[in-house]
């Protein structure tokens, strides 16, 4: 038990380490947040475009077959 208490405080300096070890895993966990929703707004903005959008055709030049 005392390896554990003696890990914690790390030498006296714990309570600055652990602040911002902690400080460090907010803002991370934050943008994270901050990500994924960025990523769902932008995946149903590309969706309703693409719904919205005329098809495009592929047009077929022949160049493709001649290669081979």
């Amino acid at each position: 038990m005392q390896m554990i208490s003696d890990f914690i405080a790390m030498g006296g300096y714990g309570r600055f380490i652990w602040t911002a070890y902690g400080t460090a895993a907010i803002v991370l966990i934050g943008l994270l947040i901050i990500s994924l929703r960025e990523l769902r707004t932008t995946t149903a903005e590309v969706e309703a475009l693409e719904a919205n959008s005329p098809r495009r055709r592929r047009t077929h030049t022949g160049d493709e077959d001649a290669a081979t």
